[in-house]
């Protein structure tokens, strides 16, 4: 693997390298019948809805493949907050996040 010297790249094409370091790490969520399904350990729970880039957490109140419902710091319509980068669904058996895939609706109560 080669590596990349980061301090020659300008602040727009070290957001273009993270936001595709992300994509990589974090796959979209496969929602079945109610459960997130881990793209990692291929096991079915009930995630924990997480946001990148701060320590909070969200109340998720019910999911399916055509949206989540969930309490908790609204930060805006979109899916990212004024501080967090980005809401994730975290695996409860490995710990692996995935990607909210953006057909996906979230419904703040």
């Amino acid at each position: 693997m080669s590596s990349v010297d980061v301090t020659e790249l300008s602040p727009e094409q070290l957001i273009e390298l993270i936001v595709a370091a992300k994509r990589a790490l974090y796959p979209d969520a496969r929602v079945v019948d109610g459960k997130l399904e881990c793209s990692q350990c291929k096991e079915q729970g009930i995630p924990a809805l997480v946001e990148d880039g701060m320590t909070v957490t969200h109340d998720l109140v019910a999911i399916s493949p055509s949206g989540l419902k969930a309490r908790g710091w609204d930060g805006s319509s979109s899916q990212v907050s004024e501080e967090g980068e980005m809401l994730l669904l975290e695996c409860p058996h490995c710990f692996q996040w995935h990607r909210i895939p953006e057909d996906l609706d979230v419904e703040w109560l």
